[in-house]
Order: structure tokens, then sequence, then C-alpha cells
């Protein structure tokens, strides 16, 4: 078992100085985590299993799965570090985790039994107000979002897809997708071969550049990106 302050030290920027802040008056009652390492692609929490423990990533990405009644699987958002996982359910009541969860690149979870989480936000207003503004921002947007893409075709909704990949992931006003075109797909709720259709258009129209499947989002396409869909919707 370790001190989750002192785990807290192997992570990086910004995420630490954001769970230091969350932590900071955390009792030592309620302190020991235990710090583990998963590799990309692997699943670490499945729905409906119970929730026991809250899952604090504080290095890598993640992605929450629905199966549905026909066995397809629904990938419907992603996460970056920091992020909280059970957090939710425990809040709420609910015994079990609601969706799955799995590694998009390799991951640092600390995990702490839900019973020592809830006993200590109950008392600590300052850090149930910093997650309770995290999870209202959270829902507030996915819900604006999940509200316009039924508004939108295959092409606007890609294009808005690209534009929130990019504001998420853009690095020295550059954005290379490291995602399959099926991801793409599953994620917009098109077939992959309205997904493919649409890189093309938007390619052709020097939107965006891909090489080798390999697409990549300059600041400046980005900039026309967000452009056009000014002209097409208020997001």
């Amino acid at each position: 078992m370790e001190d989750i302050l002192q785990a807290i030290d192997q992570s990086s920027e910004p995420q630490r100085t954001y769970l230091k802040q969350l932590f900071k008056h955390i009792p030592i009652s309620s302190r020991s985590c235990h710090f583990l390492e998963i590799e990309e692609d692997t699943k670490f929490i499945s729905a409906n299993e119970p929730c026991n423990e809250v899952w604090i990533l504080i290095e890598g990405r993640v992605r929450a799965t629905e199966e549905q009644i026909s066995g397809d699987v629904y990938a419907f958002i992603d996460f970056q570090a920091p992020e909280l996982f059970g957090e939710m359910e425990g809040l709420a009541g609910i015994p079990y985790y609601r969706v799955t969860l799995m590694t998009i690149t390799n991951c640092k979870f600390l995990i702490m039994p839900l019973h020592h989480y809830l006993n200590w936000i109950r008392k600590d207003s300052e850090a149930l107000f910093l997650r309770a503004r995290a999870i209202t921002s959270r829902t507030l947007e996915e819900s604006k979002n999940n509200h316009t893409y039924l508004f939108l075709d295959g092409m606007n909704r890609l294009m808005l897809y690209l534009i929130q990949y990019y504001r998420k992931f853009e690095k020295n006003k550059m954005c290379v997708m490291q995602i399959k075109r099926q991801q793409m797909a599953d994620e917009t709720g098109f077939s992959t071969k309205t997904v493919n259709r649409t890189i093309k258009k938007l390619s052709d129209q020097g939107l965006i550049t891909v090489d080798k499947r390999k697409i990549t989002i300059t600041e400046r396409q980005y900039e026309q990106l967000s452009a056009l869909m000014d002209q097409r919707i208020n997001y």
C-alpha cells in the first residue's frame, strides 16, 4: 500500500497540481492506496461488476464502452488524466460500475477503497466542490455534444469530431491523430465507408492532411474547420 499524496508525485503536470489540490486535506486514515500500471488496450473495469474501488487515472487515456443488445460495442467517450472512475457510481449510491473501461494508452492508476473516498469527501467541502465542478462541466459538455450530433450529417459530424480531437490533443499547434478509422466510425456513429469517404473530401479541400492513413491537423486547418462549423451550428 502507498500513501496517496506521495504516489501523486509520480504523475506529470498539470495533473499533479490538480490531484495535490484535490487530496490536500485527505486524512491519514483514508490515504492508503495502491499504484498500478496497465498496458494499452486493456480492460480494467467491466460494466455491472461490484463498484468498491475508485480508480484515479494519473497518466494516460481511457475509453468508456458499452455493449449493445446486438453484441456491438459502442465507444462513446474518452478520458485523459486526471480522472476518477467509480466516483460517480459511489456518489449516486449505485453498487456496480455502469460502463466498461479500457486503456487507450499505457496508464498509471492509484486505486483506493470506495468507502475511504466517500468518508473523506463527505467532510471535505473544498474537494467536493472541485469534483462537483468537474463532473458538472463534463456532463453539460456531453449533453450539448449529444444534442448537436443528432442534427449533423456525416461530413459535419466528422468535422466536429476532428475539432474536438484537436482541442484535446494539440501539441505545438499541430495534432496527429493516432486512432484507427474503425474507432472514428464507432465514436461518430457512422460506417467506416462513410468515414473514409468524408476524410477524403476533407483532405481534398485541404482541411486535413492524410499521409498513409495518418491524419494531421495544423492550427490553420483547425481554424478553417472551426470557421466552417460556426456557419452551421453554435457549439
